[in-house]
Order: C-alpha cells, then sequence, then structure tokens
C-alpha cells in the first residue's frame, strides 16, 4: 500500500509539474500563436500530402518518373531557399516575421496552381519553385520560437517548448488527412487544395495580426557577449556540424525508406487489406503526440544526445521487427517503439543543432529541415531501389541498418556551442 500510494505522489507531481511548465510556455510572447499556427501548418500540408500522388498520377496523368522527378526537384528547391534564408535571417537582423509571411503565402500559391496549371512539365516547374519558397516557414517559426524563450523567464524549458510545438505539428497531421479524405469525397481534387490553401491563408492572417516584434537589440543573443555580425559557421568545414547533419540525414533515410515500402509491404506482401495502411499510420502519429509531450519533460533532466540514441534504437529495433516477424499485428504494436523514435527525432532534433548553436536559431533550425529534406529524398530514391534489389520482406533491414548507422556518428559527436564571439575569433 505504501509503494502504491509513493508511486501515486509521484504521478501526481510529474503532472503538476509538467502543467506548470506548459502554462510558463503560454506567458511566452508569441508563444500561443507559433503552437496554433505550428498545428495549423501540419494539418494544412496533411489534408494534401497523402493524396498528391493520386492527383499527379491519375489526374494530371503523370508517370511514376515524372513523379518522381517531382519530388525530386523540390527537395533540391527547399534545400537551395532554406540554405540560403538561413544563412543570412540570423545575422543581419532580417524580421523572421516578414519571412514568416512570405513563405507562407509562397506555400498557398505552390498548393493552388492546381487550378491553373495542367501541363505537367510546366506543373512540376512551379510547384518546385514555390514548395522551396515555402520551406522556410516551419524552421523560421521555430526559429522566432527559440528567440521569444529566450528572452523570456523559461529559457531552461527551451526543448519542452520545442517539442510541445512539434506535438501541435503531428496532432494536425493527425486530422490533416481525415479532412482530406471528406474533402476529396464530397468536393474532387478542387476541395483538396482549396482546404490546403485556405488553412495556409488563414494561418498567414495570424500571424500578420496577431504575431508581435520581440524588438530585439541588434547586439542581443544568447551567450550574453559582444555581438560581432559574423555569419554561421560552414557546415562542409567543419565536422562537429557536418557529422551531426549527416548521422541525422540517415536517421530520416531510414524512415522514408519504411514510409514509401509499408503499403506495399502490408498489401502486396502480407496480403492485408488497405485498411491497415491507414491504421498503422494513424496509431503512430496518435503516439507521437503525448510521446513528445513526456519528452519535452525528461529533456530537462537527460541529455538530448542520450534521449536520441534510444530514440535510434527504439526505431531500429521496430524496423528490424517488420522483416523478422513479418505479421501486422506486431507492426501495431511495434507503432510504440516507432512513434518513440519518432518523438525523440522530431521533437528534439531542433532543439539539438540549436544548443549546438545558440546565436544562430534559424540556421541551426534549418539544419535540422535541410537533413530531413536530403533524408525524405535518399529515403524515397533509396526504397524504390532497395525494393528490387532485396525485396519487399528485406528492405526494412536497410532502414534498421541506417538508423543504427546513425545512432553511430551521433555517439561519437562532440558537444560544442558556436557563439557569434567564438565563431568570430576562428
Amino acid at each position: 500500500m505504501h509503494k502504491i500510494m509513493k508511486r501515486n505522489n509521484v504521478c501526481l507531481k510529474s503532472g503538476i509539474e509538467v502543467e506548470i511548465m506548459f502554462l510558463a510556455l503560454l506567458q511566452i510572447k508569441n508563444y500561443k500563436l507559433f503552437v496554433v499556427n505550428m498545428m495549423l501548418l501540419g494539418m494544412g500540408i496533411a489534408i494534401t500530402v497523402p493524396y498528391f500522388v493520386l492527383f499527379a498520377t491519375k489526374e494530371l496523368g503523370m508517370s511514376t518518373n515524372e513523379f518522381g522527378i517531382l519530388l525530386a526537384l523540390a527537395a533540391v528547391s527547399q534545400f537551395t531557399v532554406n540554405s540560403i534564408v538561413a544563412r543570412f535571417s540570423d545575422t543581419y537582423n532580417i524580421n523572421r516575421k516578414f519571412l514568416i509571411i512570405s513563405a507562407l503565402l509562397m506555400g498557398a500559391i505552390s498548393f493552388s496552381i492546381y487550378f491553373y496549371i495542367h501541363h505537367i512539365w510546366l506543373f512540376i516547374i512551379v510547384y518546385a519553385i514555390f514548395q522551396g519558397l515555402f520551406a522556410p516557414a516551419m524552421p523560421q517559426l521555430y526559429a522566432s520560437a527559440r528567440e521569444s524563450i529566450n528572452v523570456s523567464s523559461s529559457k531552461d524549458n527551451a526543448k519542452f517548448a520545442n517539442t510541445v510545438l512539434r506535438s501541435m505539428f503531428s496532432f494536425g497531421f493527425l486530422f490533416g488527412p481525415l479532412i482530406g479524405a471528406y474533402l476529396i469525397q464530397f468536393l474532387g481534387y478542387a476541395g483538396l487544395f482549396g482546404g490546403t490553401v485556405s488553412i495556409l491563408l488563414f494561418t498567414l492572417i495570424l500571424q500578420i495580426f496577431f504575431c508581435k516584434d520581440l524588438n530585439l537589440a541588434p547586439t542581443e543573443h544568447v551567450s550574453g557577449t559582444t555581438n560581432i555580425e559574423k555569419t554561421a559557421p560552414n557546415m562542409f568545414k567543419d565536422k562537429t556540424l557536418f557529422v551531426p547533419f549527416i548521422a541525422f540525414m540517415l536517421l530520416h533515410i531510414g524512415q522514408w525508406m519504411y514510409t514509401m515500402n509499408m503499403p506495399l509491404f502490408v498489401t502486396d506482401y502480407l496480403k492485408e487489406q488497405e485498411g491497415y495502411v491507414g491504421t498503422l499510420a494513424s496509431l503512430c502519429a496518435g503516439l507521437e503526440v503525448p510521446f513528445m509531450v513526456i519528452l519535452g519533460v525528461l529533456a530537462s533532466k537527460l541529455e538530448t544526445r542520450t534521449l536520441l540514441i534510444i530514440g535510434a534504437i527504439s526505431g531500429g529495433t521496430f524496423y528490424f521487427s517488420i522483416g523478422f516477424f513479418e505479421n501486422i499485428y506486431m507492426m501495431m504494436v511495434g507503432q510504440i517503439f516507432l512513434a518513440l523514435f519518432l518523438a525523440i527525432l522530431l521533437g528534439l532534433g531542433i532543439s539539438y543543432f540549436q544548443d549546438i548553436l545558440p546565436d544562430f536559431p534559424g540556421y541551426a533550425s534549418t539544419l535540422f529541415a535541410n537533413a530531413m529534406v536530403i533524408g525524405q529524398l535518399l529515403g524515397n530514391l533509396l526504397g524504390g531501389a532497395m525494393s528490387h534489389w532485396v525485396g519487399l520482406e528485406n528492405v526494412f533491414y536497410v532502414s534498421a541498418s541506417s538508423i543504427f548507422l546513425g545512432m553511430i556518428l551521433i555517439f561519437f559527436t562532440k558537444e560544442q556551442k558556436y557563439t557569434k564571439e567564438n565563431v568570430s575569433v576562428k
């Protein structure tokens, strides 16, 4: 009885602690807006993305190769624009509010081309360009949130704040596909793309009217030393940044190889109904949200690198188990491990880079975003190739190998912080 009461007291104390931390976050300037906008951003994208391949191949008439080119060009465009914006956003005192508003407008345009462009190659080119211009929206939202956190009394809860924001994006992804299914059923693709455009424009309006400027002094930054106008360190010239970037890229490659091949494995190899594909995706998304909140609390007590290694072990074990068990019910149980991996990767990944680059929140957030973009591109390409080379029943072993290799790189990564002062000294 005494042990039960003690356990209940611990749980009650932890619950109160989470509630206090969350209420403290809501006092941060603009944070409530960031929470709402992150959820809307996830929902808006999730409405269209699951059905985009169906529109491209069945409605627009693209071949699978042409659709692959579309994804590749969009990824290159996103990486390029993200990199350019990140290099300037932290060091030239550019208003992040303007960057976010501009990116959201470009996103609305990219999804609206359905209404006026019907030529395949013109669609591919225009979509890739505007998706690239849309790409800075999320990393700049994170960077803006980090700046708000840094000048608040909740600075020590930055990791928890980031995981809450990312959980809101996942929360939007939980409902987005359901809304998309409703729109496409009753209004067709016009309703599908119109729904995404409407949500992005609504997010833009909220950003215009409710986002308050922080009025940061040009010399103010995290490290507290005199600001020297220097650009962020070059990732390709410093292995302390390059190795984590490659590690995160490998983690995303493993994840996107799974995402691409899972539906085919379930329906073609296991011969199960298509409904199981949606069940697996929804189950994982639903588990991610509470995991991210819990991890936000643990992040203040455990090293981020330690949590990343735990997440990689969890994700790699799940991918390995798919080929080992070849059973749909074991895959459903395995969503617990997958959700834990994704919660750590997506919830704490940005914090990991922001901790390395405390004075460059835009560049740090973009490093993570670009690792995800390239990982998605290479994961899709490798996923398609490996499914032919080793077979659907073995492709998830390759996913697990990519995850474990990324974990090894993270394990040997040094802890180092770059500030504007020590970058200038180099």
